[in-house]
């Protein structure tokens, strides 16, 4: 019985171990580097993509998808395309 516990508690370490090798790996190398980089700029776009110049963040279910593939807020596609104000 202690021979299975002391191999349940070995593996435990070692999947520790690797946890934090890949965790250096990840924040301490160029790969790793680059690839929180390449994530943030896509949170970042994706944010940018949600801000309307004039109205400022909207909810991606509030946004107005165009035929040409833009996005356009809710309230400035009633301006422009009905020429309705908001009320």
């Amino acid at each position: 019985m202690s021979v299975i516990v002391i191999e349940v508690l070995a593996l435990l370490a070692g999947l520790t171990g690797l946890g934090f090798l890949a965790k250096a790996a990840l924040t301490r190398t160029r790969p790793g580097v680059r690839l929180r980089q390449e994530a943030n700029r896509l949170e970042i776009d994706r944010a940018a993509a949600l801000t309307c110049p004039i109205h400022g963040v909207q909810s991606e279910e509030s946004l107005v998808r165009l035929p040409d593939g833009g996005t356009l807020c809710s309230v400035c596609y009633r301006e422009a395309v009905h020429g309705q104000l908001p009320s």
